[in-house]
């Protein structure tokens, strides 16, 4: 799961001025903006558990779509990673849903 993490000057509510703020992606999803003169933070909290999990399904579902136009692509290149991805996707797989209820207790 991919983090981003960026600085933009966003008028504050609570400081009543422009100030910096830190604002937080995850996959390309707005997750949280907080200022950094009093800290005053939004989070998209279950919002974003929704969308990492739709995603995530979606990619899921269209896993042989795309696995049958890599096939047809460049087979010897599919032929000789096959083995490598077949052992490492339960790991992958792990590691994704592990980061996904990270931000579930976030919230």
């Amino acid at each position: 799961m991919k983090e981003d993490k960026m600085k933009a000057s966003l008028f504050c509510i609570k400081c009543m001025d422009d100030t910096i703020h830190e604002v937080t992606y995850v996959d390309n999803i707005l997750y949280e903006i907080r200022c950094e003169v009093c800290s005053l933070s939004d989070s998209r909290g279950a919002d974003i558990q929704r969308e990492l999990y739709l995603n995530y399904m979606e990619r899921v579902f269209s896993k042989p779509k795309r696995f049958k136009n890599e096939a047809g692509d460049n087979l010897p290149h599919f032929l000789f990673s096959l083995p490598y991805r077949v052992m490492s996707k339960p790991f992958r797989t792990y590691k994704e849903i592990k980061d996904m209820l990270k931000y579930k207790r976030k919230i």
